[in-house]
């Protein structure tokens, strides 16, 4: 039934672009059969059924300025796990300037985003709203240089305590020789602010015993009825009438709030691609994660909850580490591309300790630790399947994997193989 419903709206979207006049329209629907859709232990298979729709508008205000709106709206359909289905829906605006004298680029714009889940995940659903700033400029005829600025931030409405303020600023320069090989260099910071506070409630045990010592400390002991001997002296009344309702002690209980502490990021990046032969090209990257603030990011002590696996606080803030990586791409006959990618990384998470299968600290008591291998094969092809023209203009997309991930936290220890489909029809 998903199946259906996931290709009857790529149909209906296809078939009501007639009456969108001056708008740009992109349709399509993909698939995936993923043998581990939550990449951990327990090897959840599924099928997910992907369809999307795109809208544009562009407005032409000169020769040198543009602005665009836009709509974007993917919806995903799971075979088995049907109570897991949910849409992301998002509306853009952005304004792109041009000085051809000086071979620069300004854009700017904004986004709203929004997910909606059903009722057993709508811890799930959030609104989100950012800004950015993006300026492309060539320094030199091979000198390229990227910058660009995003202010966002994200709510949740069951769980504000994880809304946040995020910054994100990076810098990326392309220097290109006469050898047809492109080297790059790339800086990017993160900065991520928890809003909201969390409520917290703290209780400490009073012993018999505890009353004593601490009515010997307290101010005016011994001083008569002044001010400090009057405030002891309700103290101690009041102490007396818990030990005396209850001889094996009491609770004091504190009610107070607390943020989630801010986190920041550096990643570093460096890459070289070369042009091995007419439509072959060869990239060599390698990427690090370093956490100035070097805190520790999990969640601990939380019990049977809806957030057991932290899949709200849980990012990239999270770990550190190295990854690398190798891409060979190939253009074929047929406006078609095959691209191949490994990628070998290491996530270090500093502070969480691994867990064994029954949930217990390793007795080491080292932190979670993962290393991981992953190989995909994309290919893409551009196809008309006639000369009508709702049947032209096409893009194909197949995609397979496979990944292991080698922890030493039994949850996070797995393996996995995908493989997907799309289909997309640009209007």
């Amino acid at each position: 039934m998903r199946k259906l419903t996931a290709w009857l709206l790529f149909a209906i979207a296809a078939h009501a672009v007639p009456a969108l006049a001056q708008t740009q329209v992109k349709v399509g629907s993909g698939m995936l059969i993923d043998d581990n859709i939550f990449r951990n232990y327990s090897g959840q298979g599924d099928v997910i059924f992907m369809p999307y729709v795109a809208l544009g508008y562009s407005a032409t205000l000169t020769d040198n300025d543009n602005l665009y709106f836009a709509y974007d709206g993917d919806f995903y359909l799971f075979n088995e796990l049907g109570h897991r289905d949910f849409s992301v829906h998002a509306i853009g605006a952005d304004y792109n300037h041009i000085w051809p004298e000086s071979k620069m680029l300004l854009s700017a714009g904004t986004r709203f985003e929004g997910r909606i889940n059903p009722e057993d995940y709508s811890y799930y659903n959030y609104s989100s709203g950012g800004v950015y700033l993006n300026l492309k400029r060539y320094l030199a005829d091979n000198l390229l240089m990227y910058a660009r600025y995003n202010l966002n931030g994200r709510s949740f409405k069951e769980f504000p305590e994880f809304n946040y303020a995020e910054q994100v600023g990076s810098l990326r320069l392309n220097y290109s020789l006469p050898s047809r090989t492109t080297l790059s260099v790339s800086a990017t910071y993160s900065y991520k602010d928890y809003t909201q506070a969390v409520a917290v409630l703290d209780s400490n045990y009073i012993s018999p015993d505890d009353v004593l010592d601490n009515l010997q400390g307290l101010p005016g002991q011994g001083m008569g009825r002044g001010r400090g001997g009057l405030m002891s002296s309700r103290m101690q009344d009041f102490l007396d009438q818990q030990v005396a309702a209850n001889p094996e002690g009491f609770y004091v209980y504190r009610y107070g709030s607390e943020k989630f502490p801010s986190t920041s990021q550096f990643v570093l990046g460096l890459s070289v691609a070369q042009n091995l032969a007419e439509g072959t090209g060869l990239m060599l990257g390698y990427y690090g994660r370093a956490n100035p603030s070097n805190r520790n990011r999990f969640l601990a002590n939380i019990g049977e909850s809806v957030l057991n696996n932290e899949e709200l606080f849980d990012d990239h803030y999270s770990y550190v580490g190295h990854e690398g990586k190798v891409q060979l791409k190939q253009m074929l006959p047929g406006e078609s591309m095959l691209t191949m990618l490994l990628t070998a990384r290491t996530r270090r998470y500093s502070g969480r300790p691994a867990l064994d299968e029954e949930g217990n600290a390793l007795p080491s008591a080292e932190s979670r630790l993962d290393k991981a291998l992953v190989f995909s094969v994309l290919f893409t092809r551009r196809l008309s399947l006639g000369t009508f023209s709702m049947l032209e203009n096409f893009q194909l997309s197949l995609q397979a994997g496979v990944g292991a991930n080698n922890s030493n936290d039994a949850y996070y220890d797995y393996d996995s193989a995908w493989f997907s489909m799309g289909i997309e029809k640009n209007f």
